[in-house]
């Protein structure tokens, strides 16, 4: 499957998850490291770029407090509750996270849910590789 097919199928199930789970106003697939990857219609560029390295944050510091309050397993699923909505942010494959922005009265249990469900069936179309970094010889 080319990445073309693979970004159009990620388009169509993270389009599905927002509109079969009321209270889901954007759906974003970020890397670890805070790029996003892919994100559904309504959600500007820029918002998108925000989200993911917003989301990448949460992330980080739930991984550290699972190393030092936790059994040091990883980081599990994250919310961040604000006035007027809430971020869900799941792993979803290696490297990568399944993030949602939902409206305040949204139902935590079924967007979870449905976010797991997306993320056991298609996990493996959203990982991403870890960056290398640039050698010295690689700059143009």
């Amino acid at each position: 499957m080319s990445t073309t097919d693979i970004t159009q199928t990620l388009d169509w199930l993270l389009e599905n998850l927002r509109e079969k789970t009321p209270g889901i106003r954007h759906v974003l697939v970020l890397t670890r490291d805070g790029l996003k990857m892919c994100f559904t219609g309504g959600l500007e560029r820029d918002a998108a770029d925000q989200l993911a390295a917003l989301a990448a944050g949460i992330q980080s510091l739930s991984l550290s407090a699972s190393a030092e309050f936790g059994d040091g397993a990883g980081a599990g699923q994250a919310m961040v509750e604000f006035a007027g909505g809430m971020l869900l942010i799941v792993p979803a494959g290696e490297g990568a996270h399944l993030a949602v922005v939902a409206d305040e009265d949204g139902d935590v249990g079924l967007i979870a849910h449905n976010m797991n469900e997306l993320v056991e069936q298609i996990g493996t179309y959203l990982t991403a590789a870890p960056r290398q970094a640039a050698g010295i010889g690689d700059r143009p």
